[in-house]
């Protein structure tokens, strides 16, 4: 069975390499973005079975990228939102926006690969 590609964007590159790192340990194909016009390249180039992706980043934010990757019908992969800003209406605001989870910075090892294998294994 192939490896499953995950797409993970942040700004914040010690961030970026932090939970790149955490997924390619665990077994999975990464590719990484620091900015989300760059990500959408990545995932129509890549196409991804996953996304974590910030959510407050300059230009296309972390709520606009969920929003693109919904309308978008060639990319129908989950996203997860993880955000230092969790605010009463941040993690509602995100999912709908198209976020299929919502995680809070500092980001749980166990909790983000709890929930990336949840949604990796969720039927379509």
């Amino acid at each position: 069975m192939a490896r499953k590609r995950i797409l993970v964007v942040d700004d914040e590159q010690i961030m970026l390499d932090f939970v790149a790192s955490l997924l390619r340990a665990a077994g999975y194909r990464v590719t990484t973005a620091m900015e989300g016009a760059a990500a959408l390249r990545a995932a129509r180039a890549e196409r991804p079975d996953l996304a974590v992706v910030d959510l407050l980043m300059p230009g296309i934010d972390g709520y606009a990228f969920c929003s693109m990757v919904r309308r978008d019908r060639a990319l129908g992969f989950p996203i997860i939102v993880v955000s230092g800003r969790v605010g009463k209406n941040d993690a509602q605001r995100a999912v709908d926006s198209g976020a299929a989870a919502f995680l809070a910075k500092p980001i749980d090892r166990r909790q983000l690969l709890e929930t990336v294998k949840q949604l990796l294994e969720a039927p379509p």
